[in-house]
C-alpha cells in the first residue's frame, strides 16, 4: 500500500487551522536561507505556502552563498530578536564555510520550530518529547495513522544525520523499537534491513536501497530527495520495493509533505 503523504499533511493541516482559528492565533514564521540551490528554495516555498493556507503569516530572508558567518550569526539574531517572528526556521544544509551549528544555536528555544540549536537538542535527547523534530513527528504521524505500533519492532535506518537519522533512531529506541543504526561504515548493511520491520533512510542517494534488501510485508518510509536524470529519486528503488512493502512512502508526495505540516504544528505548539 502506498502512503499519501498530501493527504495525510492535508487533514493535518485542517486540523490546524481549525486551532488558529478557535484559539485567535496570530504567528508569524521566518525562514532563513542562505543558499542560491533550486531545490531548498522549492523546500522554503512548499512551507511558506503551506503557512499560508491555514493562517500563518511566513517571510523569507534569502541571503547569498558567500555570505560571511559573522554576517550570518548578526542577521539571525536580528530575525530571532523580532518580536514579530513567532518561529525561526534556518534552511539547512548551509554554505560549507559556515559552521552550521553556530548559526542554529542563536534560535532561541522558544522559537526553535525545527528542534536543532543545542539547547533544544540537549532537552529532545534528554528524553523529553515535548516538541518533537520535525522528521520525528512525521514518522510518529505515519505509524500511527497506519495504526503501526514501533514498539518490540526490528527498525534498521539508513543515514545517521542530524535532521532524520540520528533523532529518528534515538526517539523509536526510546519507545521501545530495536534499532540498527546504518552509516557509511557499516558493513553490509543489508544483513540488517532485510531482518526489519521498518526501513528508514534519509542518506539521499538516489534507489540505493533495493528490493532484495528488505523482507516481505517491511513498512518502508523513505527522507530522500535528489534528482536523478531529471526525475525526483527517493533513497528506495520505488519499482523493486513497493511490490514486497507492506507499506511505502513514495517520492515525491510520501514523508516530504508530512514534515512540512510537522514544522506548523511545533509552530502552534510552541505558541500556544
Amino acid at each position: 500500500m502506498i502512503i499519501d503523504g498530501k493527504k495525510i499533511a492535508g487533514q493535518i493541516l485542517a486540523e490546524l487551522k481549525k486551532e488558529i482559528i478557535e484559539k485567535n492565533l496570530k504567528l508569524n514564521l521566518a525562514i532563513i536561507l542562505a543558499s542560491d540551490n533550486a531545490g531548498l528554495k522549492k523546500f522554503v516555498n512548499l512551507k511558506a505556502k503551506a503557512a499560508q493556507e491555514i493562517g500563518i503569516g511566513c517571510s523569507v530572508h534569502e541571503f547569498p552563498e558567500n555570505i560571511s558567518i559573522k554576517e550570518l550569526v548578526k542577521r539571525v539574531k536580528e530575525i530571532v530578536a523580532d518580536k514579530a517572528n513567532d518561529g525561526v526556521i534556518i534552511e539547512l544544509p548551509l554554505p560549507k564555510h559556515v559552521d552550521a551549528q553556530t548559526v542554529l544555536n542563536e534560535i532561541s528555544l522558544k522559537k526553535d520550530v525545527d528542534v536543532l540549536s543545542q539547547e533544544a537538542q540537549n532537552i529532545f535527547f534528554g528524553g523529553q518529547f515535548n516538541v518533537l523534530p520535525p522528521a520525528v513527528q512525521a514518522v510518529k504521524t505515519v505509524l500511527e495513522l497506519c495504526q503501526i505500533n514501533p514498539q518490540n519492532k526490528k527498525v534498521a535506518i539508513f543515514g545517521q544525520g542530524l535532521l532524520v537519522g540520528q533523532p529518528v533512531a534515538f526517539w523509536l529506541e526510546k519507545i521501545g523499537a530495536e534499532v540498527s543504526r546504518i552509516d557509511e561504515f557499516t558493513v553490509h548493511p543489508e544483513n540488517y534491513s532485510r531482518q526489519a520491520d521498518i526501513v528508514i533512510s534519509g542518506v539521499g542517494k538516489p534507489e540505493f536501497i533495493t528490493g532484495d534488501m528488505i523482507k516481505d510485508g517491511a513498512t518502508i518510509i523513505d527522507f530522500g530527495y535528489e534528482n536523478k536524470g531529471g526525475t525526483i529519486k527517493g533513497d528506495f528503488d520505488f519499482n523493486s520495493v513497493s511490490p514486497k512493502a507492506g507499506l511505502i512512502t513514495p517520492v515525491p508526495g510520501g514523508i516530504g509533505p508530512v514534515v512540512v505540516v510537522s514544522v506548523l504544528k511545533n509552530l502552534i505548539e510552541l505558541n500556544k
